[in-house]
């Protein structure tokens, strides 16, 4: 039977003429079912679908603008004490932690040995005793000269035969030689004490006292030694006076102020601790960052908010410092993830009826969670997180189901 041609097709129909179709065979029609099916299953893969995307609504809420930055912990007044004398330092029974009190003695210094005498010393020490002792008999000789002719002059004087010259001139030379004997004396002692052996000296020790009240830091020396004088000897604070300090850029300082609210985090508990910078220091320093890139770095100065009630953080642990730079109690916000680049501003995908419409806004300062919306958005509508570079505007999108 010969098919009808499409002219004749669009008569018949028009006409309402029953249209007699050529009867197929089963394997015919089975084919062409595939093919259709087939046809079907394309055009659905090639059907543009709705991108799942994740959607967070723009609401009124804390806009806030922190700086994160490394930190070290340490005691405020810090004591080094250091060996007043030079001398033998007994063994040091305090270890590190241990509480002390003010004026409590903390050391020992007993006077050093002197030093091994060889055998050319020693001579020259028994000489120079030797010779000490001719030069105090010499003077003792002379004393008694003087005194001699002393008592002569002082009887000729008496009866008229010299004059008071004489008599003057033999008194000093009396008190001369008294004063040369006593030299020599004292020239003597000392020759003695420097051939003398170490056990003829006095072993006096001097203590050695801490200058407040708190807890030993550090011990730098501990085992018995001989110590010179200013030798650091151990480090005394108090734990009660800690305080952070954390080197900050010098572009993110200059934005802090002396009383802001502040966080240290990774302290190795779970729940941050409050604090407040005290004080920022004026002065930087150039520091070699990790990359290899100078950096200004400035300290700033931090107290906890509540040390009463604040874990025992030691001297020189590090931490992590989160200062809040600004804050808006009551602000329209739009999260960060949300924002994209628009030339030089920034932009939003808004959901509008199942499609991504870019929207362009201004936003102000803000922190790694929200910005503060000025211009552009209205709370309660929705903007999708995280776009990709795939996304366009007026793209199909879809809400994915929260997890």
């Amino acid at each position: 039977m010969r098919m009808p041609s499409p002219d004749e097709f669009v008569t018949l129909v028009r006409q309402r003429v029953p249209l007699k179709l050529p009867k197929l065979a089963l394997a015919q029609w089975i084919w062409i079912g595939a093919g259709a099916v087939l046809a079907l299953a394309l055009l659905w893969l090639v059907w543009p679908r709705a991108q799942a995307v994740e959607v967070a609504a723009i609401d009124h809420g804390l806009v806030r603008s922190e700086v994160v930055d490394e930190g070290r912990t340490r005691i405020h007044d810090v004591f080094v004490i250091a060996a007043p004398v030079g001398g033998e330092l007994q063994r040091l029974e305090l270890e590190p932690g241990d509480s002390v009190a003010r004026g409590q003695v903390i050391a020992t210094i007993q006077p050093a040995d002197p030093a091994l005498l060889d055998a050319r010393i020693a001579a020259e020490a028994n000489a120079g005793v030797s010779a000490a002792q001719a030069a105090l008999a010499a003077a003792e000789a002379d004393y008694q000269l003087a005194e001699r002719d002393q008592a002569r002059v002082a009887s000729l004087h008496q009866r008229d035969f010299a004059s008071q010259a004489a008599l003057d001139s033999a008194n000093a030379a009396l008190r001369a030689a008294r004063a040369a004997v006593s030299a020599r004396r004292a020239d003597l002692v000392r020759a003695r004490a420097a051939a003398s052996s170490p056990s003829a000296r006095a072993r006096i020790a001097t203590p050695v006292r801490s200058p407040a009240a708190g807890r030993v830091l550090r011990v730098l020396q501990e085992s018995e030694t001989v110590a010179a004088a200013g030798s650091p000897l151990l480090e005394i604070g108090d734990p009660a006076q800690i305080e952070i300090v954390a080197e900050f850029l010098s572009q993110d300082a200059v934005q802090m102020q002396a009383g802001a609210d502040a966080q240290i985090e990774n302290w190795g508990g779970d729940q941050p601790i409050p604090a407040r910078v005290f004080r920022i220091e004026p002065y930087a320093r150039t520091k070699i960052s990790a990359l290899g890139v100078e950096e200004q770095r400035v300290n700033v100065i931090l107290h906890l908010a509540d040390p009463e009630h604040a874990p025992p953080l030691g001297h020189g642990y590090r931490v992590d410092v989160r200062v809040v730079l600004s804050q808006t109690p009551n602000a329209l916000r739009v999260p960060t993830d949300a924002l994209v680049r628009n030339g030089r501003g920034w932009a939003v995908f808004v959901l509008d009826h199942g499609r991504a419409r870019l929207t362009p806004i201004e936003v102000a300062a803000g922190g790694d969670d929200y910005r503060a919306v000025q211009r552009g958005l209205n709370a309660g509508e929705r903007v999708v997180l995280f776009p990709g570079d795939s996304l366009a505007d007026g793209a199909r999108i879809r809400p994915a189901p929260q997890r």
